[in-house]
């Protein structure tokens, strides 16, 4: 059985000219509905800052009957 765990992933993403322009500009719909379409198609790779907080350890712990310690995992890719 597979369980959900949430974390903050940094990535880079691979974007177009013409996406730059729209994730940048003032349609902040499009640049949302962009943006999904990009990490839809797999065009970005982990880097960066990446960590799971306490509080969703908490949460975890809670949800999944568990006792892990809480404390922020915290790492760059």
């Amino acid at each position: 059985m597979e369980r959900k765990l949430w974390m903050r992933l940094g990535v880079s993403l691979r974007i177009t000219p013409a996406e730059e322009a729209v994730i940048f500009g003032e349609d902040r719909r499009r640049a949302d509905d962009t943006l999904r379409q990009i990490i839809a198609e797999g065009r970005f790779s982990p880097d960066g800052d990446s960590y799971i907080p306490g509080v969703t350890v908490e949460e975890y712990n809670q949800e999944h009957g568990t006792s892990y310690e809480v404390y922020d995992t915290e790492f760059d890719l």
